[in-house]
């Protein structure tokens, strides 16, 4: 049986047009109508493990504890054979305005005042196609480095992407580190925070998706927003607003995207080794 057999079993009606959506580099996407005028969006992958998009569903839950922005539901997540699947309330987009970012700022700062006693998550769970550690530790510069920074530079150099003497490069994070991040309680993070996973729906409510969360420091999720070009500056007003970052914030978002551009190292290749070795030269 094919996914889109199972998918029209499981919603009990046939698909009578499936329209392919770009902004997905991970996954097909679609937008699927079924022969009630149903509009659903479905996310397809071949290759993914079994467990991608129910982790996707989790972390899709725990950001719908912010009430002020829009959360696509998951409706259902099924695999056939090496494919899985997952089926979401379709949301209709339209032109971001200035009260989209303002929203989108405050409802941020909202989801940040969730917290916890230690940094981490129930479980692993994807950022991109890649494994998320999230074993709970105590400080965030104990979790930035074994959870996040120490396993990808090992999957980076066992995949021979860099060499020893960049992986060793890092070690001047590692001796640095207890002087760069400002102490804070663990805040429920997005985790994967730019503007392909964030969209205006019709009312100017801000839709937030594809997730990878966990309690980490709220600052990882700023530092993202500013490393693919950056949010508009009624975001950071907004946010400001509502939750004042500590001083400096500009002077250290950098070692914060560290994180995220291992990850891109690693998927998309050496492109991205010259920005993470300008940010580490920083520390000599």
């Amino acid at each position: 049986m094919t996914i889109w057999q199972k998918i029209e079993n499981k919603l009990g009606e046939k698909i009578v047009a499936q329209h392919p959506v770009g902004g997905g580099c991970i996954n097909q996407t679609y937008v699927i109508e079924t022969e009630n005028s149903k509009k659903i969006f479905c996310k397809i992958n071949h290759s993914a493990p079994l467990d991608f998009f129910e982790k996707e569903s989790e972390g899709l839950k725990a950001l719908s504890q912010v009430k002020t922005w829009k959360v696509s539901s998951p409706l259902l997540h099924l695999n056939a054979g090496n494919t899985t699947c997952l089926l979401m309330e379709y949301v209709e987009k339209k032109h971001p305005t200035t009260e989209y970012w303002q929203n989108l700022g405050r409802s941020l700062a909202e989801l940040h005042k969730i917290y916890e006693n230690n940094f981490g998550w129930k479980d692993d769970n994807y950022i991109g196609s890649l494994k998320q550690i999230n074993n709970r530790k105590s400080s965030w510069e104990e979790f930035f480095i074994s959870n996040r920074i120490e396993p990808l530079v090992k999957l980076a150099l066992d995949k021979k992407i860099i060499s020893k003497s960049e992986a060793n490069l890092f070690t001047l994070l590692e001796t640095k580190i207890l002087n760069i991040f400002p102490k804070e309680k663990p805040a429920l993070i997005h985790g994967d925070l730019w503007s392909g996973n964030v969209m205006p729906t019709i009312d100017n409510t801000p839709a937030i998706y594809d997730p990878a969360v966990y309690f980490g420091h709220r600052e990882q999720d700023l530092a993202m927003t500013i490393l693919f070009g950056g949010f508009p500056s009624e975001f950071y007003r907004s946010y400001q607003q509502h939750f004042p970052l500590h001083e400096d914030f500009l002077n250290r978002k950098d070692f914060y995207n560290l994180y995220p551009l291992l990850v891109h190292l690693i998927l998309f290749g050496r492109s991205y080794w010259y920005d993470i070795e300008q940010i580490l030269r920083k520390l000599k």
